[in-house]
């Protein structure tokens, strides 16, 4: 058997890999009980005996003439699973078009107030707003004394599971979870959700699958309990549960908007991106005009990279040549493979960089803020976009889309505005990482610093550079522009230093700033910065020296089954997503398998042989190899018991970040190594590769140097394990595995810096979800109060300006509270106005 065909066998036995549970439960043998009007007494008294019980609901989903992003999709059925003290489960199913709504939300609440016991749901803010929506607020109108439920979200309990796992950026359903975590091969709501329509009596079928989805709810929620509390994750996931039903409140609030306004502001910066293009038509040699008299368009495309490299280094030669020598140590044009991003234009400038950043900015405003956030409003006037929990980002932090609310441009900021007699509560907690890393790190010249309220950036300096800034005898007083320089270095490096920063970084950060200065200078005020603060300095170094030893002794990755995953994981994944989207619903792994075996033999080939697109056969698979694939988020490096290799970052609260090793990425540092090499056996690997998908060989000099060109090539993904299988066909698997090891530990290396960071950014992102947990309480003393925004490390609350003072005490203070928890050694501040808009020019009033 040649090494080709080797790589592409799977193991003997798969089934050992397999990640499911074997079955042993039928959610069908579960009692259930359709609850009639009558029958409500004995649905109370289940839910209050209950030990555990799970909620689910069925909706309407039939189109409406009217409807709107701001519909909730009407109620129509409510199932529940509970279970006794006895261990008894039932199943109750309740048609609510049968029911007295105000007589079903007293039932409700009356039967769900058993303290410290939430209802387990599988996505708990979609039928939280469900319930609300057509039961608990039209029963408050009426007179009932009936509020919001309390959930305990299971699908937030299986993102935190997978935090960090390559790929892994999106909920999971509930029939992926009744597979992975109880073995049931279900059909799941996707699947029946349509036939749920808003008249007529339930069928047997409808009542069997409501009652499925309570149970394999409460089933599934049972065993996350289990791996949360395996997994150290139970706390973190308590602040996430708590911190749910405040994010959900802000989504339903929305954030106020003046689209008028906006648009009017729009048709300014489009008058003002003209008059910039005729400049840069100007300064290059002229241009065409506007059909419409709107001024001149230059002759190249302002917008493509490639061109506008040329238009500088023809119009711009001696601001290139300058900043090229001071990069680069000679005078060069710029190369195809040189970015122009904002810095590297700030740092060349000259009249024609700064018409180019200009340009950039406006059209950057007027395409991502234009008219696109008109689009957002809902009827009722406001933008309500979304927050995601834990599928965000891998550390913690929220994510927001629909539109993005945590990266509004400050041209739209004044634009988001309350109404006459209502104002913003602003309050952010300042310096937050900082102060957290603080207290990780137990560094006493920063605590000393924050104790007596200095401005830290200026005390750094002092420390730094044994100089005097602030009072009489101080720089600021007697040299402003070294002041300037110091405190700016020193604020580079504070915040730097937590994301891993190094010498080439802070090099070129100074520089672009104006504060030029050589890698080596640079090397220097990071050993200084070191020395100032050593409790910091010895954080980092435990930081970096855990990367260095798990490099060194930990990369026990099993390359054959990581290439079996990396060429299975693709088939199996689209076939995935082609049953998904005819017919709406989870597929089992058997199903899958199926799929992906009629797909194979559509294009059979000789186990071995590379397809066009530099594939290799899957050759045989069975349902064990298709479950386990399915069972990642992305092809990633693997261990010999098939998990993922990979490491792990934790905060105080628990938060786990996982870092798992990307196949992709693995493949494309070993094909560009051997792509750069001169020794005679790759180099001939290189050239057969390129032959057969008959590509020339990169020109080194239209890119400056090799790498970045054969990078370049590699671009095209198919390249990447055409070359590695290439090493295993011509150089032998020794040496393909060599590479592989090698190109896995460079990548390892690659990680220090978010390593690094991963406990300061996920350590503030709990303080905020417990801050959140906080706040929900202080709001539901304000009535007239609602969280509209939050960003990183700050919220914004709307109110009745006639509370807005006594409710800024209480936000500051709950945010204080919320860091003083977790950062007990540190003192924490929350800077907190008062403000008539997002922006800061409309501050009424500073809340000391």
């Amino acid at each position: 058997m040649d090494a080709a065909t080797d790589l592409a066998r799977a193991p003997a036995d798969f089934r050992r890999l397999d990640p499911r549970p074997d079955a042993s439960r039928d959610p069908a043998q579960v009692p259930i009980t359709v609850i009639g009007r009558d029958g409500l007494g004995d649905f109370v008294d289940a839910l209050r005996a209950s030990t555990a019980r799970a909620m689910d609901t069925e909706t309407d989903f039939e189109p409406r003439e009217a409807e709107t992003r701001s519909h909730v999709p009407k109620l129509r059925v409510i199932s529940a699973a509970t279970r006794a003290r006895d261990g008894t489960e039932r199943a109750w199913v309740v048609d609510v078009g049968g029911h007295d709504l105000v007589e079903l939300a007293m039932a409700l609440h009356e039967g769900l107030r058993v303290p410290d016991l939430a209802s387990d749901a599988w996505n708990a803010t979609f039928d939280d707003r469900v319930i609300d929506t057509h039961l608990m607020e039209p029963a408050a109108a009426a007179g009932a004394a009936v509020g919001s439920l309390r959930w305990w979200d299971a699908q937030l309990a299986d993102a935190l599971l997978h935090q960090g796992l390559t790929g892994f950026s999106f909920f999971h359903g509930l029939a992926w979870a009744a597979e992975r975590y109880l073995g049931l091969s279900v059909e799941g709501k996707a699947t029946t959700q349509f036939s749920f329509g808003a008249n007529g009596p339930l069928s047997d079928r409808q009542v069997a699958y409501a009652a499925a989805d309570a149970v394999e709810t409460l089933w599934v929620s049972t065993v996350l309990r289990e791996r949360l509390a395996e997994a150290g994750l139970e706390e973190v996931c308590r602040l996430e549960q708590d911190a749910r039903p405040f994010l959900d409140r802000m989504e339903r609030a929305g954030l106020p908007f003046d689209v008028d306004g906006w648009e009017a502001e729009l048709a300014e910066l489009a008058e003002r991106r003209t008059d910039v293009l005729t400049h840069l038509a100007e300064l290059t040699g002229g241009g065409q005009g506007d059909l419409f008299g709107g001024g001149l368009e230059p002759s190249w495309n302002p917008d493509s990279e490639q061109q506008a490299r040329g238009v500088l280094n023809r119009f711009a030669a001696d601001e290139v040549e300058a900043w090229t020598t001071k990069t680069d140590g000679h005078a060069r044009p710029l190369a195809p493979t040189d970015s122009l991003g904002a810095s590297v234009l700030a740092g060349i400038g000259g009249e024609l960089c700064s018409a180019l950043l200009a340009y950039r900015d406006l059209s950057k405003t007027l395409s991502t803020y234009g008219h696109t956030m008109a689009e957002h409003l809902w009827a009722d006037g406001r933008l309500h976009p979304e927050y995601l929990q834990v599928v965000g980002t891998n550390t913690g932090r929220l994510a927001s889309r629909n539109p993005n609310a945590q990266n509004f441009t400050p041209r739209l900021k004044p634009y988001m505005k309350p109404p006459p007699s209502r104002v913003f509560v602003y309050s952010d907690l300042s310096q937050a990482e900082l102060r957290f890393a603080t207290q990780l790190a137990s560094d006493e010249g920063l605590r000393s610093a924050f104790e007596q309220g200095l401005d830290i950036h200026t005390a750094t300096a002092e420390r730094m550079f044994g100089v005097q800034l602030d009072g009489p005898a101080g720089l600021a007083a007697l040299d402003r522009p070294r002041y300037e320089e110091f405190r700016t270095k020193a604020k580079r490096i504070n915040f730097g230093i937590l994301y891993g920063q190094r010498g080439a970084g802070l090099s070129r950060g100074l520089t672009d700033a104006g504060v030029p200065t050589s890698r080596a200078e640079a090397d220097e005020l990071i050993e200084a910065y070191l020395d100032a603060y050593p409790g910091i300095a010895a954080w980092v170094d435990e930081r970096d020296r855990f990367i260095g030893h798990f490099a060194a002794t930990e990369l026990d990755a099993d390359w054959q089954l990581t290439l079996r995953l990396g060429q299975l994981w693709p088939r199996t994944d689209e076939a995935r997503r082609a049953l998904r989207n005819q017919q709406r619903r989870h597929h089992s792994a058997a199903e899958v398998h199926d799929a992906v075996l009629a797909n194979s033999s559509t294009a059979a080939i000789d186990s071995g042989q590379l397809r066009g697109d530099g594939d290799a056969s899957i050759g045989d698979v069975d349902v064990a190899e298709v479950a386990w694939a399915l069972s990642f988020s992305a092809p990633v490096v693997v261990r010999s018991d098939g998990s993922p290799l990979s490491f792990s970052s934790r905060t105080p609260a628990g938060r786990r970040q996982q870092f798992t090793f990307s196949v992709d990425w693995v493949l494309g540092e070993a094909a560009a190594v051997v792509g750069c090499s001169t020794k005679p056996r790759p180099a001939e690997v290189w050239r057969r590769v390129l032959q057969r998908f008959e590509l020339a060989p990169p020109d080194p000099a239209s890119a400056g140097t090799l790498r970045p060109a054969v990078e370049k090539l590699l671009e095209q993904r198919h390249l990447r394990r055409a070359v590695v299988d290439e090493v295993g066909v011509s150089m032998g698997l020794a040496d393909q595995q060599f590479l592989l090891q090698r190109a896995l530990h460079t990548r390892v290396g690659q990680m220090a810096n978010a390593y690094r960071n991963a406990p300061v950014q996920g350590g503030v992102a709990d303080v905020m979800l417990d801050a959140y947990g906080r706040l929900a309480s202080v709001l539901a003393r304000y009535p007239s109060a609602a969280a509209v925004q939050t960003v990183h490390d700050s919220v914004v609350v709307e109110c009745d300006e006639s509370e807005a003072r006594a409710l800024a005490v209480e936000v500051k203070q709950a945010l204080e509270d919320a860091m003083s928890r977790w950062c007990p050694d540190v003192p924490t501040r929350a800077d907190t106005d008062l403000r008539t808009s997002l922006s800061e020019t409309s501050i009424l009033e500073q809340i000391g």
